[in-house]
């Protein structure tokens, strides 16, 4: 269970969806599945300007998968059940899935990089360190995230208000590159303003 106050770590929550729901709109922009000239353009101005935005995408995606999934947190890590809130066990799986793949891909340089090693290694317990097709994977992972950012927002709690206002916030910016982000869960201080006015 963290041990900060808990609109201290909201603030923490609302950063890592912030910049996924950013990332996942780059991705969509300019990443391998784009429809448009947008990704010619952003290759141009910054070659593999993709692995970038890929890397940072699964970088805030982990981040929220622990937050959204751990049961038996560790003395710091700021998670979901701290706002005495849980997501739906079968969306818990499915985001679970994707942790150690990310951790393999990006946080560690290990055999299970490569595809060889992987082909005639992935069985048994150790299928779960099998690749996803991240040209395909990266948006599921985006849209779970979402689904439970939307569950939570959706359950009788006094955190419901603030995690609806995040959930609006990101998809919205997610699927809207000119949107802004609104200021109240923009800085610190006016993060901490908006949850003492809801009473929190």
């Amino acid at each position: 269970m963290t041990t900060l106050d808990l609109k201290a770590a909201f603030f923490h929550v609302i950063d890592d969806h912030r910049w996924l729901a950013a990332s996942g709109c780059a991705w969509n922009l300019a990443g391998p599945n784009s429809a448009n000239g947008t990704k010619q353009e952003a290759h141009q101005l910054l070659p593999n300007i993709v692995v970038m935005i890929l890397e940072s995408l699964l970088l805030h995606a982990r981040s929220l998968i622990d937050f959204y999934t751990k049961r038996q947190p560790p003395s710091t890590d700021i998670l979901l059940c701290d706002f005495g809130l849980s997501i739906d066990r079968k969306l818990c799986g499915e985001l679970a899935k994707y942790k150690n793949p990310i951790e393999v891909h990006l946080l560690h340089l290990t055999d299970w990089r490569d595809r060889d090693y992987r082909r005639s290694h992935a069985t048994g317990k150790d299928a779960k360190k099998a690749r996803p097709d991240w040209n395909h994977d990266a948006i599921l992972i985006v849209s779970l995230v979402f689904d439970a950012l939307k569950d939570v927002s959706c359950q009788g709690s006094k955190w419901q208000k603030p995690f609806r206002r995040l959930h609006d916030a990101s998809t919205e910016r997610y699927q809207n590159k000119s949107s802004d982000w609104p200021a109240e869960l923009g800085e610190k201080s006016n993060v901490e303003v908006y949850l003492k006015g809801l009473g929190l």
